[in-house]
């Protein structure tokens, strides 16, 4: 007696494979989408704390810190976290540029930068767009004359 065994066909697994890779193809552009929007959001939350943080400190102090090249400016661990502050969700680092107004210092402005970051300019514009106008070149967030993108507290 002859015992016959049912598996499948190699045209069977040929339309899984298929149907698995068309999910696949679907399911991928979302979840990269929505890991992108996580970090644009984080980012933006971020640099919304840092700048009530800041505006306490002058509220305290009369006055901004002065400028401190990628560490939190003397004073501000009251306000924020050393470990928040120490890289940005896009692949940089926060930079405080703090105000040198008629000290013939760079920065006529106070503000946040994202210093060193590897974010692309899409990922840039949804930064802005969630925190201003979408536009890289005007509004609180923008492209400075030093190339870094900063989120301006006061000029």
């Amino acid at each position: 007696m002859k015992r016959h065994s049912r598996g499948f066909t190699l045209v069977e697994v040929m339309i899984v494979v298929a149907i698995i890779a068309i999910l696949a193809s679907i399911l991928i552009p979302s979840i990269i989408r929505a890991r992108t929007n996580a970090r644009v959001a984080r980012v933006a939350s971020n640099l919304k704390t840092f700048a009530a943080g800041f505006h306490m400190y002058y509220n305290l102090n009369g006055a901004l810190p002065a400028d401190a090249h990628l560490t939190l400016p003397a004073g501000m661990t009251d306000f924020i976290a050393a470990d928040d502050w120490s890289s940005d969700a896009l692949g940089g680092t926060f930079n405080w540029e703090g105000p040198t107004w008629g000290e013939g210092g760079p920065y006529d402005y106070a503000g946040i930068s994202l210093f060193g970051t590897t974010a692309s300019l899409e990922e840039l514009t949804m930064l802005d767009t969630a925190l201003d106008d979408g536009n890289l070149s005007t509004g609180v967030f923008r492209q400075m004359s030093n190339g870094r993108y900063t989120y301006v507290i006061e000029e």
